[in-house]
């Protein structure tokens, strides 16, 4: 949009500003050069207003000439033939140069508001494709300020067609976007289209995310219950028939006989803890939709309390903890992501024997906070890195020991996915043979801001 001062001063300063000059005694100022000066204040004004401007820079040049120049002078007369034929040359180059020069200018100003207004929705493009999130009013209020110098020039459609641009998904505020290039209402329309598109792709994203949370819960049910049919009659039988020994061949049985009948039914009631444990994890899911009782929790407290779970059933764990400097909170149900670290953890130091080592190596990006479970077991081809995340893998090789219910895995998956993370093998680094990465989101949705702990 011109400044308002533009006009008087390109169509009235500078042309009486041009006739004073030529008032004051200078032998140089010939008429022509008057008349060039003239010309010029025509070109300046087709440069700085309008084609309105033109007319009257050119008609206001030709009346203080005649007026204040050709004789008689202080009139509007004139009877000198060379004077009437540059008067009239002066009309003809004026309109020409100024009609020239208002069009010039306006494909200049046309294509610079098309570099501005295309370079502002790539930004655009790129913001809504890198955070999601945001609220779409704070994206097209950046957008409007870029390109129209006003944050209130486009708004959000709420289902009605904008009568002036016929954009679908975009309101423009006509008194901030009156005087803009031609062309501007069919790129506004454009626009308009390319939001929706966006706002469809990113419900149907998450939709598609809602329908696998829904999948992968019912798939971890699944899989806990199918534990139940599975693996409990295992550690029962065994325990029964221990115990049954115990009793009934007690005097046939020597000290060591004993003692192994004794290690039998502890080792068999651990596993069927561990059974126990899966089951529980199923009935935090609940029935239907899983509703996640959510709090702020640091991801070195997280190791800790697995840690320490670890301990009790084996004194020194071979694992040790790597963090990466500090590390933003993640909003989790707490109990559901210890469980998945405790899977991951207890499925690696079964895996490494008694010399091995695991290690927990964390890091962290914009939107993303990772654990990785580092081994220096037997490892796994690549070819199963995906397989062992089903069902009863264990009886291959999904959970590597012989006595696995081959869930840990499917269950550590599941209740990463619920949280809107993963958990998948990745490329190990030097020195290790497999690694399990858990990633969670920073900021997950429905978290409350307001209760997120101060992180420096």
């Amino acid at each position: 949009m011109k400044q308002a001062w533009l006009w008087p001063l390109c169509n009235a300063v500078i042309p009486l500003a041009i006739t004073g000059l030529g008032l004051l005694p200078l032998p140089w100022l010939a008429h022509t050069t008057l008349l060039l000066l003239y010309l010029m204040a025509v070109v300046l004004s087709a440069l700085l207003t309008d084609w309105r401007g033109v007319l009257t820079s050119a008609g206001l040049g030709l009346l203080l000439f005649n007026y204040a120049f050709t004789q008689p002078v202080f009139s509007l007369a004139m009877h000198e033939p060379e004077e009437i034929v540059a008067a009239a040359l002066y009309v003809v180059f004026a309109l020409m140069t100024g009609g020239l020069a208002y069009r010039l200018r306006h494909q200049v100003d046309q294509l610079s508001f098309q570099q501005r207004f295309v370079s502002a929705q790539l930004a655009l493009t790129k913001h809504l494709q890198d955070d999601p999130a945001k609220a779409d009013a704070d994206h097209l209020a950046t957008f409007s300020q870029q390109v129209f110098g006003d944050a209130r020039a486009l708004t959000l459609n709420e289902g009605q067609t904008d009568p002036l641009t016929r954009a679908r998904g975009l309101n423009s505020d006509p008194e901030l976007t009156h005087n803009l290039p031609e062309g501007w209402q069919s790129m506004v329309r454009a626009l308009g289209e390319q939001w929706l598109a966006y706002q469809e792709r990113r419900e149907a994203r998450q939709e598609r995310k809602a329908a696998e949370r829904r999948a992968d819960e019912e798939s971890l049910r699944n899989a806990l219950l199918s534990s139940v049919s599975h693996d409990l009659k295992t550690p029962l039988v065994t325990m029964m028939g221990a115990a049954t020994s115990l009793r009934d061949l007690q005097a046939d049985l020597n000290e060591d006989d004993r003692r192994e009948l004794l290690n039998s039914i502890i080792l068999e009631s651990e596993r069927l803890e561990q059974y126990i444990q899966n089951l529980l994890d199923m009935t935090r899911l609940g029935q239907g939709e899983l509703t996640l009782n959510r709090q702020w929790i640091s991801i070195d407290e997280l190791y800790h309390v697995v840690y320490r779970r670890l301990a009790a059933a084996k004194p020194s764990p071979g694992v040790s903890f790597h963090p990466s400097g500090e590390l933003p909170s993640v909003w989790v149900h707490a109990a559901l992501v210890e469980q998945a670290l405790f899977n991951a953890l207890d499925n690696a130091l079964k895996a490494i024997g008694p010399d091995g080592r695991v290690e927990v190596h964390t890091g962290a990006d914009a939107s993303t906070i990772w654990m990785d479970v580092l081994d220096q077991g037997p490892g796994l081809p690549r070819e199963q890195w995906e397989a062992v995340f089903g069902q009863f893998y264990s009886f291959s090789r999904g959970d590597r020991y012989s006595t696995g219910s081959g869930l840990g895995l499917t269950i550590c998956r599941g209740m990463m996915r619920v949280h809107g993370g993963e958990a998948a093998f990745v490329e190990p680094p030097a020195g290790f043979s497999l690694c399990l990465r858990l990633t969670l989101p920073i900021a997950s949705a429905g978290a409350d801001t307001a209760t997120r702990p101060n992180q420096e």
